[in-house]
């Protein structure tokens, strides 16, 4: 019996498959079932829904983008002041003194003092011979406090500023003719403000006492004694808030202003006295005016 024998370069007849049945459509024909039909829209709807609320949502964002890029920055808030001083402790205790004064003017446009700042000491011809204590006695004129109620205070924590006038007086004095209600106002002014900035811009003071100068006769105006805090609310808002007059008089003062130095200012001015203690090291008593007067 032969068998089969596939000849070299020979080409198989092509056999056809078998015809497969049809597949059925992926998309429901015509005659598909309702609940069918009804499960496949089912879904549409969900999707479609989920496409709205997407787009909703990248539209709403687009939106607020547009709008923040738009529209002006956000104010960023406001620095205590325009300027502030630097370098060293001493260097910016120097600073304040130098640039604050400046503003202040007598009526002939005149500055009304200079000042000199420095750790709190006792002026001697060799050598300043630092202020180991303030003390405080209290205001007993109201019968709210005892005369034994005396605070202590560091002298090494406290900055002084002794505000002296320009006219030809050698203590000191402002010469010029002015109103003296209105000139104290101003050198109380210039008081808080040389109190303020150096709370806010000089590390490790606690107190700050500035010397006025004297008045044209010779007579003392005594001194303006401020702790850190009494000025706490003051130092966290700007300065100008406060003393918003960049020109500072008596007669262009707002009312509020002008409450502002007194609220802050009266209780706190002083007469004072450099004393010894008993190591032999300088002490400043301070004795309020009332009591002293």
């Amino acid at each position: 019996m032969a068998e089969d024998v596939t000849l070299p370069g020979r080409v198989e007849p092509h056999r056809e498959e078998p015809r497969r049945e049809e597949e059925a459509p992926l998309v429901p024909t015509v005659g598909a079932d309702r609940g069918e039909r009804a499960r496949l829209t089912s879904y549409r709807f969900r999707f479609g829904l989920v496409y709205v609320i997407l787009a909703a949502l990248v539209g709403a964002a687009a939106g607020a983008f547009v709008v923040l890029v738009s529209r002006p920055g956000l104010a960023p808030e406001p620095s205590w002041s325009s300027w502030q001083p630097e370098g060293s402790r001493i260097a910016r205790v120097r600073q304040i003194a130098d640039r604050i004064p400046k503003a202040y003017k007598l009526p002939s446009g005149d500055q009304l003092t200079v000042a000199r700042g420095s750790t709190l000491a006792v002026r001697t011809e060799t050598e300043d011979i630092p202020v180991d204590t303030v003390y405080v006695r209290p205001d007993t004129s109201r019968g709210q406090a005892e005369e034994n109620e005396v605070a202590s205070f560091d002298g090494a924590a406290t900055i002084s500023y002794g505000l002296c006038g320009l006219g030809t007086s050698a203590q000191c004095a402002i010469t010029e003719t002015s109103a003296a209600n209105e000139r104290f106002t101003n050198l109380r002014r210039q008081a808080l403000e040389l109190s303020l900035y150096t709370f806010k811009y000089v590390d490790d003071v606690d107190s700050v006492i500035v010397f006025m100068p004297p008045t044209p006769k010779g007579e003392s105006n005594g001194s303006v004694f401020l702790r850190r805090e009494d000025l706490k609310t003051e130092l966290d808002r700007p300065i100008r808030q406060l003393l918003p007059g960049q020109l500072p008089g008596v007669a262009g003062l707002q009312d509020a202003e002008l409450a502002n130095i007194i609220r802050l200012t009266e209780p706190r001015i002083y007469a004072y006295q450099f004393d010894a203690g008993p190591d032999g090291k300088p002490l400043l008593a301070l004795t309020p005016l009332a009591a002293a007067g």
